[in-house]
């Protein structure tokens, strides 16, 4: 072992060297023929013997050459340099620790915890993000000194002085650095099916054994139909319903399950499986994890493969390729209302705090909206605003929560070129966020707490590239969202089986909290244990906690937030499921 870093769970591979170099290498390669084309040697070539070659070849701009998913580490002796490179999208997670001389890196956080030079202490700061969002937005972590790598980035670490640095290769923002060509609707129509197709024709490549998530939106609907259409067989799809109707979509998937023609399965959510899964959170995700939508995943992982399966393909990305964009009007508008209007109205709102306002501090969640309102006031560009948007609590709360009058929640700016439209600053801003954060991790994680590996053929790398250069008004057209895929889809699938309203992948967490998890609630969030923690300020966290329970509605997002923080950390920390 060196002395200077440690590896990690390196997708339980082993590092593949020649001479002077060492490769650790999880993901899969998909232009991997065309590499070895223009190399012209073996196919039977491995994928790390592979990269090794190009990074002969290529130096760091390897990383360009590469279409795939991917987290990747090179260690060239000679140069003294280690290279941690993660691919475009962030599919694949990668993580590194740097204190005291010391660099570990791996693909799982909880991994680090083995290593007795890795310092697990909470970071005030990652902490801060999680209230923000319910996630810790990349590039922090919810330990201190630790980082992830960031999407279409890769980390130089300089042996001799010990320091690092992140390097750009790709960016979703540079694809709009130059004009969009005119393009017409029926070229734009059969290039993306074709590339669609395409991206589903290569993954098919990596894998053997696979299923595929069935939620019966559009995303899940287009990948199970060209599934179908390029697999050649009888493909297994997997869908999760509920008893509560207004979420259930498990009735309209095997509908469009039973057009495709695909074995499929369904489970309905019960109050057990909440029992069951909940709990278990902290062991699935490398971080505190509060999407709503992660007790579902989880469980479609653990049925994919308890069916047998070892891959599963998802429909993730579909919003922010494709355009679902809700608020592009709604942003447009406020952005260019006058300055001055919204520089006085700012000034003279800021001045009141709502939380010293008695009836304003418990009436539903209005200081939340108030302050996400200032921030839409304060905004000069779409990224700022769409960042406020999934704010859970507000800078002021998170200060009190943590009796830190420091705590800042300030993260990258995201800067689109001129070229980029309305739309694209929208969904590209929701791309680089909750997206990787959040769709993405809850996801992927999953899926390897089940020894599954996952596939996004929405993601392809040339897809996201094409859409970039479609038009906004081809993206949403005449105010129908997702306009492109929806008319690929209608190839595939009745437009009856498809046009409804979606009612999301969620969980009825509400309903659960008052119920079957209420014991377990109050045994992670009370006096005795919070002030045992003393991590929060024990007064607010059970004026949340009562609030929900004496009938505050609002509160159940804040509540659920804090809840699977405190189960998460009486894991992590003190090996608890249960108190």
């Amino acid at each position: 072992m060196n002395s200077f870093f440690e590896c990690v769970d390196f997708s339980k591979g082993s590092p593949f060297s020649i001479k002077d170099c060492i490769v650790y290498f999880d993901g899969s390669i998909y232009n991997k023929d065309h590499l070895l084309q223009k190399l012209n040697i073996d196919r039977k070539i491995n994928d790390s013997n592979l990269i090794l070659k190009l990074y002969n070849l290529y130096g760091v701009n390897i990383f360009k050459k590469i279409d795939g998913i991917f987290s990747l580490v090179i260690y060239d002796q000679k140069k003294d340099e280690i290279y941690l490179a993660r691919d475009r999208a962030g599919v694949n997670p990668l993580y590194f620790y740097h204190y005291d001389n010391k660099l570990i890196f791996g693909t799982s956080l909880k991994e680090f915890y083995k290593i007795p030079s890795f310092s697990k202490k909470i970071s005030k700061k990652g902490l801060a993000l999680y209230l923000n969002y319910g996630y810790v937005v990349q590039p922090y972590t919810i330990f201190e000194n630790t980082y992830k790598v960031k999407p279409g980035h890769f980390v130089t670490y300089n042996i001799k002085d010990r320091s690092w640095k992140q390097n750009e290769f790709w960016s979703l923002e540079a694809c709009y650095e130059s004009k969009k060509p005119d393009l017409l609707e029926e070229e734009v129509l059969e290039s993306v099916e074709k590339i669609l197709n395409n991206s589903i024709q290569k993954r098919l490549k990596t894998v053997k054994n696979f299923a595929s998530s069935l939620s019966s939106g559009y995303d899940s609907s287009v990948v199970a139909a060209l599934l179908t259409k390029n697999s050649g067989k009888k493909i297994d799809t997997f869908t999760i319903g509920f008893t509560q109707e207004e979420i259930n979509e498990a009735k309209d998937a095997k509908k469009i399950a039973n057009y495709l023609n695909t074995n499929y399965h369904e489970h309905y959510f019960s109050d057990q499986d909440a029992l069951d899964i909940v709990p278990k959170l902290s062991e699935v995700y490398d971080e505190p994890f509060a999407d709503y939508g992660a007790t579902p995943t989880v469980l479609m992982s653990k049925l994919v493969r308890d069916n047998g399966f070892d891959t599963l393909f998802v429909g993730d990305g579909g919003d922010e390729v494709f355009a679902t964009a809700d608020d592009v009007i709604r942003f447009d508008k406020f952005l260019n209302r006058p300055s001055i209007l919204k520089k006085s109205l700012y000034q003279l709102l800021n001045s009141i705090d709502p939380l010293k306002v008695p009836i304003l501090k418990s009436y539903q969640n209005y200081p939340t909206k108030y302050y996400k309102f200032l921030q839409l006031l304060k905004a000069k560009k779409i990224s700022q605003m769409v960042k406020t948007k999934p704010i859970l609590f507000f800078d002021a709360e998170i200060k009190r929560l943590l009796k830190d009058e420091q705590i800042d929640t300030k993260t990258d700016e995201i800067d689109f070129p001129r070229y980029s439209e309305s739309v694209d600053q929208v969904i590209g801003s929701y791309f680089k966020t909750s997206m990787v954060d959040a769709e993405l991790v809850k996801s992927v994680q999953a899926a390897r707490y089940s020894n599954l590996s996952i596939k996004e053929p929405l993601l392809d790398q040339q897809l996201v590239e094409y859409m970039t250069k479609v038009y906004g008004d081809l993206k949403i057209k005449d105010g129908q969202k997702k306009y492109i895929l929806k008319h690929i889809a209608y190839k595939y699938i009745p437009k009856n089986l498809l046009d409804r309203p979606k009612s999301g992948f969620d969980i009825p967490f509400s309903i659960w909290l008052k119920g079957s998890l209420k014991e377990l609630l109050y045994a992670h969030i009370n006096q005795k244990r919070l002030k045992s923690d003393g991590l929060f300020d024990v007064k607010s966290v059970i004026e949340i906690r009562d609030a929900f329970y004496n009938g505050n509605e609002s509160y159940k997002y804040k509540l659920w937030t804090l809840f699977l923080f405190q189960l998460w950390f009486h894991k992590v920390f003190l090996n608890l499921n249960d108190i």
